[in-house]
């Protein structure tokens, strides 16, 4: 009888342990004998696969591990904050970590409250993420948990579909409300607006001889290199350069005379201004400006504003329009020095120049509109732009360049970048009068040691340096003695004779700017400085100061200003005031103070522009007025009385326009918001002051709303 072979275990039997089955038996779902091969893969004629031989399967991450990721992104974050190259690090490389500069003042860093302690390396996280990143993300905040939140939810850096979530969700809203400030884009293409390619590069041109030098807001050799590329296909060109070349075109364009646009464009400027300053707000709409963290784009929208200083736009309106520009600014995290987070000299050098030039032009237009000062009550630590020339500067550079010493392209923006400063500082100051003064000449002589000393007088742009750098220490000397500010009904001989020199020196300074012929390429930026607190001044004095070498010299100061003006108006570089109510405050405080002279000194002869002021003023009156007016009172400069507010008795006159009632005795300064100390505001003269002080025989009102579109209302 025969037996039956035994079965061979297999060898996971003999090993006493329990294999699994293979890959192809667990894939069709059948019975596996579990043999090396098994059965079913013998049949099938295929290999058998123990899933041992397999890698692990990747198993999905869970929260705690993103978790884990978004800190480590953090970490590395404030490792670059202190000049680690992660990189090299994750390469196996061992980098040296430099040695964070102390932040010094001098340098351009800025508080508005000199308590307020502003350590660089215990700064929220989210803003050295925020410089990191601005080139690409689109928002910048400056909130922690905010981009605590995204970076969890971002999870995995390798997670593409949920990069940046939150972003990605507002990027998605239809709407960023720039409705508000733009009208729709109309039906027309954007390519009509612009000019044809000859033009553009003349438009360029005259931006890099007019604007370029005064403002330097951005890199020209890269631009143009830029500007190049897009003009040679405007239909593809993208949206953030489109703004910024119709921010270019704006200020060129704005910089000419009437003259040079019909002689250069054949179309008269009024059209061409028109045309080229809607494509910008039309560009700005497209390219969706308040949600933006684009340099490019917040580059061309300050160009756009500064285009509208020459009062194309309400002062009130430009004020705020300019709060947009800081807030976008300080969003992108411009209000921070890019040196101490690890960015590229390229892009500090950038960042800088455009947040000064926002600082800047945010002092000028609260000024115009007489708003009081607004960024600088802000806190910033951007320090100033390099004392270099655009040849110094490539985008690709690893170090930053050395600063010359002595004068290059940007002498005149850091100058006003300096004199700024110095303002910020005086406004916190309690100091006494002869404290200030000795600071602000402190700061007179190292702008000359540092600038002025080097500068060449037969180029322009330094002579402007020069000058407008003596009108603004002029204007800081100013500041505090203004009686206004200093809250007081009386003054002393020294303080009024300190007032009127600075103030004489203000307006010589002008007349010297606006009749040099080698200073026509920046008539536009002179015109729109005009030292209307001098002027003023000078004219409200006049009325008590009446015979003596220093009256003598404000009347020939006012004449040759006068005579500037009418050739101005004659080769249409400005336009000429027809009704507005400032013009005719103008006219009427000269005949007032011309009057006292008249009066003092019989059968002087009356100068063209006051015969012509006197007619002007005449025609606003009604025929009672005329026939009940009072003779002027000419006040001895030796009375010991209140010697500054009788010089204001005309105010007391009937206001035909207006009908306003002053009292310069209450001692409240307006235009400044509530609760602020008036003695640290320095300059900032609100404009309800100015008003006062200028009672208007018109038809204005209060509002100006008499100003029409192009007016220069320093034109008087």
């Amino acid at each position: 009888m025969s037996t039956m072979p035994a079965k061979t275990p297999s060898r996971g039997t003999l090993d006493g342990t329990r294999k699994h089955p293979c890959v192809l038996c667990q894939q069709r779902k059948v019975k596996c004998d579990r043999n090396e091969p098994c059965a079913n893969c013998v049949k099938a004629r295929v290999d058998c696969i123990s899933p041992s031989t397999l890698p692990p399967k990747k198993r999905k991450k869970r929260f705690p591990e993103a978790e884990l990721l978004a800190r480590l992104r953090r970490y590395e974050d404030h490792l670059r904050a202190y000049g680690a190259d992660i990189d090299a690090i994750n390469a196996g490389g061992i980098v040296p970590l430099p040695v964070p500069a102390a932040k010094s003042l001098d340098d351009g860093a800025e508080a508005a409250d000199p308590r307020a302690s502003v350590d660089q390396h215990m700064r929220s996280l989210a803003i050295r993420r925020a410089l990191k990143h601005t080139t690409h993300a689109p928002w910048t905040g400056v909130n922690e948990e905010f981009r605590d939140a995204e970076d969890i939810l971002q999870g995995s850096s390798g997670d593409e579909m949920y990069d940046k979530p939150i972003t990605r969700t507002y990027d998605a809203i239809h709407s960023d409300g720039g409705d508000l400030l733009f009208s729709t884009p109309a039906t027309e293409r954007m390519i009509d607006l612009h000019p044809s390619t000859v033009q553009i590069f003349r438009l360029w041109q005259k931006f890099l001889d007019n604007v370029n030098p005064i403002v330097k807001i951005f890199h020209a050799p890269t631009v143009q290199l830029q500007i190049l590329e897009a003009s040679a296909d405007l239909e593809n060109v993208s949206k953030e350069m489109e703004t910024l070349m119709f921010g270019i075109y704006t200020t060129a364009i704005c910089s000419l005379s009437d003259t040079e646009c019909t002689t250069m464009f054949g179309e008269e400027k009024e059209v061409l201004r028109l045309r080229y300053s809607g494509g910008a707000r039309q560009a700005l709409h497209r390219a969706g400006l308040l949600r933006t963290s684009n340099l490019t784009i917040l580059q061309g929208f300050v160009l756009y504003l500064i285009s509208c200083l020459n009062f194309h736009i309400d002062p009130r309106s430009l004020f705020c329009l300019t709060g947009i520009a800081v807030r976008i600014a300080q969003r992108m995290g411009l209000c921070y020095d890019g040196a101490s987070y690890g960015l590229q000299p390229f892009e500090i050098e950038m960042r800088r120049r455009l947040w000064w030039q926002i600082m800047l032009l945010d002092f000028r237009v609260a000024e115009l509109s007489g708003a009081g000062c607004s960024i600088l009550t802000h806190v910033w630590t951007t320090k100033f732009p390099l004392n270099v020339n655009d040849s110094d500067l490539y985008p690709d550079m690893r170090d930053p360049p050395a600063e010359h010493n002595g004068v290059t392209e940007m002498v005149y923006v850091l100058t006003l970048c300096e004199i700024t400063s110095h303002f910020n500082k005086m406004r916190s100051s309690h100091s006494s009068l002869q404290v200030k003064d000795k600071e602000i000449d402190d700061l007179a002589a190292h702008l000359e040691k540092t600038y002025l000393q080097y500068c060449d007088p037969s180029i322009p742009l330094h002579v402007l340096s020069i000058l407008m750098v003596r009108t603004r220490v002029a204007k800081l000397h100013m500041g505090p003695r203004h009686p206004h500010l200093i809250q007081s009904k009386t003054m002393g001989v020294a303080e009024k004779e300190g007032l009127f020199s600075l103030s004489l020196q203000m307006l010589q300074n002008h007349n010297t700017l606006m009749g040099s012929n080698a200073m026509k390429n920046f008539f536009w930026h002179i015109v729109i400085n005009f030292p209307f607190p001098a002027h003023v001044y000078l004219l409200t004095s006049l009325k008590t100061r009446v015979q003596d070498e220093m009256s003598d010299k404000a009347w020939e100061a006012f004449a040759e200003f006068f005579r500037l003006r009418m050739m101005l108006w004659d080769r249409s570089e400005t336009v000429r005031p027809k009704e507005s109510a400032l013009h005719a405050a103008f006219a009427n405080l000269t005949v007032k103070a011309w009057d006292a002279r008249e009066k003092a000194l019989a059968g002087i002869e009356v100068p063209p522009m006051v015969a012509m002021m006197k007619e002007e003023v005449r025609a606003k009156k009604s025929p009672k007025e005329a026939m009940t007016e009072t003779p002027p009172v000419v006040a001895s400069e030796g009375n010991n009385g209140d010697m500054f507010t009788d010089s204001f008795s005309w105010m007391d006159q009937p206001n035909v326009g207006l009908g306003q009632v002053t009292d310069l005795g209450s001692g409240v300064m307006h235009g400044i918001m509530m609760g602020q100390d008036n003695s640290s505001v320095g300059m900032g003269l609100g404009w309800d002051f100015w008003n006062d002080l200028m009672p208007v025989y018109g038809n204005g009102n209060v509002n100006g709303e008499e100003f029409g579109a192009g007016q220069n209302m320093y034109s008087s």
